[in-house]
């Protein structure tokens, strides 16, 4: 089952996630990340695409200053969703 993690930022982009499908998530898709715990999480093809993704935008994560962080954040998050199919979390 895929999960969504939804960070209360007070923006648009959270009206966008009330719309994000979520439910009747039988079989996690290659552009689903999961939650959990160990070997089995950490392994999944979306988990292991999703690291890859947020490793790229590390160094200008790392640089932004504290204002900017949330922003690129939510970038990584707007990339993922608008992959096709929908990355999901």
């Amino acid at each position: 089952m895929a999960y969504q993690y939804m960070a209360s930022t007070g923006t648009a982009a959270n009206d966008d996630a009330e719309n994000y499908p979520m439910s009747n998530v039988v079989y996690p898709g290659h552009n689903d990340v999961m939650c959990g715990r160990g070997g089995g999480t950490n392994n999944h093809i979306g988990n292991v695409r999703f690291r890859q993704l947020v490793q790229g935008h590390k160094l200008r994560y790392l640089a932004a200053p504290k204002i900017d962080k949330p922003r690129v954040a939510r970038e990584v998050v707007q990339i993922w969703r608008s992959l096709d199919p929908p990355g999901r979390f």
